[in-house]
């Protein structure tokens, strides 16, 4: 499409000609001609001078400049929306494959695309225009929103709620049973793990996550939030709206984050803790105690990140320190030895 056609498409402004046509969006560094890249702020401008990019996106408040722009308020955002109109499809229900396997007490929406070699067990309920692709389960009981999107291989248990537009990766596996057992006698019993799993509108999890399924009640997933892959939700744990999780976070047993909180990798939560709105927690943190709302936490154990900076600036010292310490303990003896005598 030409410029002028994508900034209607985007509500950009268009400085520059607007007849040029661009064939798809690209990287700043290996954008060639015919193509559109962006930039988040002035200080990559030098990688969008060096460019050979046809056109960019650029935030409103950028200088002008030789290359046409389109100015918008979120760059990297609408970077995104261009990716989706050059590349996205748009939805073609492929129907219900005859190798798919469906119990006669379930239902199926309206326009659903499922592949072969799915399960579907009784009194499942799936929306309009799902996808299920091959190998996935769904258990007894079970429902799906609409335009859900469900990759090979996923599984999900009995009594497993998930809602409107949901993206679910490859292996992953809702409503297994939670971590609980009682020891007594030298042997650990096993406690039933007889609640469900809640999954709210617009929740994508990654590939070869676990979400388990509460003791009793709920383990609830709430809107908006996005998890990445080898993540482990355990049994009554909540996360709250728009929290964003990336790999190998473990979150313990009846633990509840907040809205928009946000883990680096393989950080992991202890059991009941209490994470508040806003917290951002740094890869490989270990949070054992209730964080208050809009902390910046990060070390093992996790402190507020002021404080975690400060340690780490002095263990490279410890060992010069220790001799000091050595030093001025025996200066103190020595003091202590002359004045008595």
């Amino acid at each position: 499409m030409t410029l002028t056609e994508l900034a209607e498409q985007l509500g950009a402004e268009l400085t520059g000609p607007g007849d040029i046509t661009i064939l798809g969006p690209a990287g700043v560094r290996d954008a060639g001609e015919g193509y559109i890249t962006f930039i988040t702020g002035p200080n990559h401008l030098k990688d969008l001078e060096s460019s050979k990019a046809s056109a960019a996106l650029v935030p409103l408040d950028m200088p002008a400049m030789k290359l046409p722009v389109l100015r918008v308020r979120n760059p990297k955002l609408a970077f995104a929306q261009v990716i989706e109109l050059f590349h996205g499809k748009p939805y073609q229900a492929i129907g219900i494959s005859e190798k798919a396997v469906i119990h006669n007490t379930a239902l199926i929406g309206s326009e659903p695309s499922i592949h072969p070699f799915v399960v579907i067990e009784e009194n499942v309920r799936i929306g309009d225009r799902v996808t299920l692709y091959p190998g996935v389960y769904i258990g007894r009981g079970s429902t799906l929103g609409d335009e859900c999107i469900i990759h090979p291989h996923v599984c999900i248990e009995e009594d497993v709620h998930v809602g409107k537009r949901a993206i679910i990766h490859a292996g992953t596996v809702l409503g297994s049973d939670g971590f609980g057992f009682v020891t007594d006698g030298g042997t650990h019993h096993k406690i039933p793990q007889v609640g469900s799993v809640i999954i709210e509108d617009d929740v994508e999890l990654g590939s070869n996550c676990t979400v388990d399924r509460a003791t009793l009640g709920h383990t609830t997933i709430k809107k908006g939030t996005k998890i990445d892959n080898q993540v482990h939700i355990a049994h009554n744990v909540t996360i709250g709206e728009h929290c964003l999780l990336a790999g190998q976070v473990g979150i313990a047993g009846s633990s509840t984050l907040g809205k928009y909180v946000v883990i680096g990798g393989q950080a992991g939560v202890s059991d009941h803790t209490m994470v508040g709105d806003q917290v951002m927690i740094g890869g490989g943190a270990a949070v054992t105690r209730d964080v208050e709302p809009g902390q910046v936490i990060a070390g093992i154990n996790a402190m507020p990140i002021r404080d975690w900076l400060k340690v780490q600036a002095v263990l490279p010292k410890l060992p010069e320190l220790k001799k000091l310490i050595a030093a001025l303990e025996k200066q103190i003896k020595e003091l202590k030895t002359g004045s008595s005598a």
